[in-house]
């Protein structure tokens, strides 16, 4: 049995630029792999089928971006093969922190070796983005500008030991709700996210803070009254640098200077009884979290 883990993410940046021809919208994000994990163990079944369980009710697990992705990857490069797929979830469903795209392309990365398929990231990116928009991303991730439907992954330098608090208020932000919320308003000139190329290893915190936007912020914070109630809540929480909505929501991420200042802030959060919330770090670029 193999084991890896998989990755949730945050969005820097997050501006929409339109609505495409075949009903996506295109997208310019900067997105950032965090250390908040599922974990995906997989090993061959001899019966040549593809199961997925998971720790928490998944509904009909064929509808799930995992076993879709690992059907894909079977169905073209393995017809011969089988998997018996676990997720363990811990990321939160419907939060704005990528868990089921994270899921599908760790799942491939598994697969792939556990499978011996010998498939580079190239391939994996381009077999996942079939699946869902963001999956790509999670292939490599570590900061990344992502464009198109979220697909075109440009890797750029990774924004590495950034202190965060993770809230997610118990509350799910259906995306097309917040998107139909966004069509609903005034235009709005778009923001360029490409100052991010300027940052460098050496770049401070308030450097970051400055290039932080989330076009969705907003949308989301009208769809959801729990998201609101904890968002006006928490306006005044201490040492934070900046606070912002992840994605769609309904996660809420602090950015704050130390580790002991995020693990501070997160035990209060968990004490206030305002949501799960997790204290964690960002990670560089790597295949395979395992």
């Amino acid at each position: 049995m193999l084991t890896i883990k998989a990755p949730a993410k945050i969005n820097w940046f997050l501006e929409i630029l339109g609505k495409r021809p075949d009903g996506f919208h295109e997208i310019a994000t900067v997105m950032q792999t965090i250390d908040l994990f599922d974990e995906i163990s997989v090993e061959d079944d001899p019966c040549g089928e593809i199961t997925l369980t998971c720790n928490i009710d998944l509904g009909d697990p064929r509808q799930n971006l995992v076993y879709r992705a690992a059907e894909l990857l079977r169905d073209l490069h393995a017809p011969t093969m089988g998997a018996r797929i676990h997720l363990q979830k811990r990321i939160p469903h419907g939060a704005g922190l990528g868990g089921g795209s994270s899921d599908a392309a760790n799942a491939l990365i598994a697969l792939n070796r556990q499978w011996g398929l010998d498939l580079c990231n190239d391939e994996l990116q381009n077999l996942v983005s079939r699946v869902g928009s963001d999956c790509a991303f999670f292939v490599e991730g570590g900061t990344a500008i992502c464009t198109g439907r979220g697909e075109v992954v440009e890797p750029i330098q990774d924004i590495v030991g950034a202190n965060l608090v993770i809230l997610y208020p118990d509350d799910v932000c259906p995306t097309a709700k917040v998107y139909q919320e966004l069509a609903g308003h005034l235009t709005y000139q778009p923001r360029d996210c490409y100052l991010f190329h300027d940052l460098t290893s050496k770049a401070s915190m308030s450097d970051l803070v400055g290039l932080i936007f989330n076009r969705l912020q907003e949308p989301a914070l009208r769809v959801s009254a729990r998201l609101r109630k904890v968002w006006d809540i928490t306006t005044q929480e201490a040492d934070v640098l900046v606070r912002f909505v992840s994605g769609s929501g309904s996660s809420i991420a602090f950015l704050m200077p130390s580790r002991e200042a995020a693990e501070k802030l997160a035990e209060s959060l968990t004490q206030r009884q305002l949501g799960r919330s997790f204290a964690v770090k960002t990670l560089p670029r790597g295949a395979v979290w395992g």
